[in-house]
């Protein structure tokens, strides 16, 4: 294991961003694991978090996700956290995820993130295809659908 991670801190740490209470303004982000399907690549899940800033320190402590930890090396483990320790809470965008999935290539891949309210109501083809899986209907979703909604992100991707 990595000198700086523990992984029964990793997976409680994990654990509790999949379990989150979710309100509209949480922030997440979409991650599957970017091996062969014989090596368990492909499974994937959100993580959420009451702010940004959570969701960036979550990355910058752990920059190679829980499904990945175990296969990954540690040279990468240490350029993903050296890339992602200048990022900050303003700087966070998809520039960002983009170049962090080019480091990560292989292992683990950031598909989506960003708020809550984004997936309830959002254009991006991420999102409508979330809601026509959920629902049936690309049509945005109100806040009263976000236990329900919220309940059926925790099981997407597995």
């Amino acid at each position: 294991m990595y000198a700086d991670v523990k992984y029964e801190k990793l997976e409680k740490e994990f654990e509790e961003s999949f379990e989150r209470e979710l309100y509209s303004y949480s922030w997440g982000f979409f991650a599957y694991d970017d091996t062969s399907t014989k090596a368990g690549g492909g499974a994937g899940n959100f993580s959420w978090f009451d702010k940004k800033e959570g969701l960036v320190q979550f990355l910058q402590k752990f920059p190679l996700l829980a499904h990945s930890l175990g296969t990954a090396d540690a040279e990468l483990f240490e350029k993903a956290k050296d890339f992602l320790s200048s990022v900050t809470t303003d700087s966070l965008d998809q520039r960002v995820i983009d170049e962090l999935n080019q480091l990560l290539r292989g292992v683990e891949q950031i598909q989506w993130f960003g708020q809550l309210s984004d997936l309830l109501s959002g254009e991006t083809e991420f999102a409508q295809g979330l809601r026509k899986f959920y629902s049936s209907s690309t049509e945005p979703l109100s806040k009263t659908h976000i236990p329900e909604f919220a309940e059926f992100l925790r099981n997407w991707g597995h």
